[in-house]
């Protein structure tokens, strides 16, 4: 009988049962893909992570489908590298998209990429502002297509509140989304000095859904301020997850770093609370 052995992690959580919920698989062999992909579904989050320690290889899962990139993955697989080896510093984690570093300091963890790739949106400010249901004098020229390991339309807003306040229409937010890519995200944020408020949703043309914590998007907005001339070295916190309209919610902390060179180092605290075994 297979059997697979998944920990459970605050990812992003800066105190107990706060920041995301976030489960990874660990085994010396992934099961095959179909078997992951109904195992994320099982799990029931938002993502589901496959971690080989030996060989440092990573994958991860929505509900319905497979990532090709999460941040919040790699910062999970970090604190279970150091969950496993209280001496560990830091390592390389392949994914499908090439290998990234990772590292482990001041009791928190950080994945680091270059800065991704941009490109410009062809739906204007008024089609996206009604997708979002804000005003169309709220959004910051410009509107672009960031990807750091997977595709998010970054959407920044002049104040916190034109954030907080957004509604979007599935059938619209899926329209200003239509890309080549075969999953892409949009993230709407406003920047007051060294702080963002982000909120990071997925659209099909029936439903939406939310992120409470996103590294990919943390990445994006650093390639987006270079990509808009911000001069480095940059830092910046992201408060993500307060925002959701549910009746709980969990505040995520997400720290930003661009460096001289140009690469983007995302950190925040892991939470680690147990684990179990899958039987099938």
């Amino acid at each position: 009988m297979p059997q697979f052995t998944f920990h459970m992690l605050n990812v992003f959580a800066e105190k107990p049962l706060s920041g995301d919920p976030l489960i990874i698989f660990s085994n010396d062999e992934f099961p095959n893909p179909e078997t992951c992909q109904a195992l994320a579904y099982q799990m029931g989050g938002s993502e589901v992570a496959f971690f080989n320690p030996k060989t440092r290889e990573l994958c991860c899962f929505g509900p319905q489908y497979s990532l090709p990139f999460s941040g919040r993955a790699l910062i999970g697989a970090a604190a279970l590298l150091h969950q496993n080896n209280p001496d560990f510093h830091s390592a390389q984690i392949s994914t499908s998209i090439g290998t990234t570093p990772v590292e482990y300091a001041n009791e928190g963890y950080s994945f680091i990429s270059p800065a991704g790739s941009t490109r410009p949106c062809e739906r204007g400010h008024l089609e996206v502002a009604q997708a979002l249901d804000i005003a169309v004098r709220d959004i910051i020229n410009p509107i672009l297509f960031v990807d750091s390991g997977l595709e998010q339309l970054m959407i920044q807003v002049r104040s916190r509140q034109s954030v907080l306040q957004a509604k979007p229409h599935p059938t619209l937010l899926a329209y200003c989304l239509e890309s080549p890519k075969s999953l892409v995200q949009a993230t709407i944020w406003s920047m007051e000095g060294e702080l963002i408020t982000l909120r990071c949703f997925s659209a099909n043309p029936f439903q939406i859904s939310e992120d409470f914590a996103s590294g990919t998007a943390a990445a994006n907005i650093a390639s987006y301020l270079l990509a808009t001339g911000s001069k480095t070295p940059l830092q910046f916190k992201i408060e993500q997850g307060h925002t959701i309209q549910k009746l709980i919610s969990r505040l995520s902390i997400l720290n930003v770093k661009i460096d001289l060179q140009l690469q983007v180092h995302v950190s925040g605290k892991v939470s680690y609370l147990g684990q179990g075994i899958i039987k099938l």
